[in-house]
């Protein structure tokens, strides 16, 4: 048999960055600040969360009593579900992308730009409703 040369195949996708904790807690800020600005996502966002270079959003919705739910229920009357995300690129927030997690649990990319311009990209898509 002949030498096969063997074949490498690389995901060319690129990386989140990682971030320091102190980068994080920056984040958190300019999220929080470009929040309270838009008032489509004061309404609609609960809660945020950044681990593995992404910023996550939640929102809530009143739980139905007569259904029974899998996920934990927050302050027995609201269900938490996922609003979309912001994945980071680069340490200087200036390489993101905007995305949202269809009914399958896959990520589809709806934008891109900095981190403050992927935010108002949410504020202005049709696809994050509550």
């Amino acid at each position: 048999m002949k030498n096969m040369a063997k074949r490498y195949l690389y995901n060319s996708a690129p990386k989140p960055v990682k971030l320091t904790k102190d980068e994080k807690i920056k984040i958190n800020a300019i999220v929080k600040e470009e929040i309270e600005k838009n008032e489509k996502l004061k309404k609609d966002v609960a809660r945020i969360n950044i681990k593995a270079g992404r910023v996550y959003f939640y929102f809530w919705d009143e739980i139905d009593e007569d259904r029974k739910y899998i996920v934990p229920i927050i302050d027995e009357k609201y269900i938490e579900y996922m609003y979309g995300r912001i994945t980071i690129f680069d340490k200087e927030l200036k390489n993101c992308t905007l995305d949202w997690q269809r009914h399958n649990n896959q990520w589809m990319q709806l934008g891109d730009g900095s981190l403050v311009s992927c935010i108002n990209q949410m504020e202005k898509n049709s696809w994050f409703h509550t």
